[in-house]
């Protein structure tokens, strides 16, 4: 029974973390949603901070699956580009948890999380993005040492995500896009 507490845990949080956002939800309501004790709650969470990562992982990877579903991966290369962030704004924008990534409270937690070598590793989208995109090159009759130098750059748009706030580079998420769409023009046109 320890799983279903845990479970229950999680979907409470869920459910009240996407409608209060991070700082105004407490782990009091938490337990008490999911009909455990506060006490018992660090049985399977060591905080809320925690609990959030638990949540916003599994919530990320659902819109992450849903971004691989419905994008065009085979269309015009910029105009993927552009599909790729307009999709992700509109996910993003009304979810009260992924728009979290930039929330000074819990990003340095998360972008640790995301950035660790053993989460990169193993992220399915960026595992995707990566595959996508290196096929791509190949069809296009990139190189393999061009692949690579291309796949660099990539990984320097990464690092940005997981390493830089808001508070650290207002509208850093647009400048990351920018940045994207041009490289990519520089590559494809």
């Amino acid at each position: 029974m320890p799983e279903n507490k845990k479970q229950k845990l999680k979907s409470a949080a869920y459910d009240i973390f996407s409608k209060k956002g991070y700082k105004a939800t407490g782990i009091s309501e938490i337990a008490k949603q999911a009909g455990v004790a506060v006490g018992s709650f660090y049985n399977y969470y060591d905080s809320k901070e925690a609990i959030f990562l638990a949540v916003y992982t599994e919530e990320n990877n659902r819109i992450r699956q849903k971004l691989m579903r419905e994008i065009d991966w085979e269309g015009d290369a910029v105009h993927l580009v552009s599909q790729l962030f307009e999709k992700l704004r509109s996910l993003i924008s009304f979810n009260k948890i992924l728009s979290e990534w930039y929330n000074p409270a819990i990003s340095s937690y998360l972008h640790a999380h995301y950035s660790s070598e053993k989460n990169k590793d193993s992220d399915p989208f960026h595992l995707f993005l990566l595959e996508t995109f290196s096929a791509r090159m190949s069809a296009e009759g990139f190189s393999s040492d061009k692949i690579q130098e291309i796949l660099q750059v990539y990984q320097l748009f990464y690092y940005m995500d997981t390493h830089i706030t808001e508070v650290d580079f207002p509208n850093i998420s647009r400048t990351i896009e920018f940045l994207a769409t041009y490289f990519v023009k520089g590559l494809f046109e």
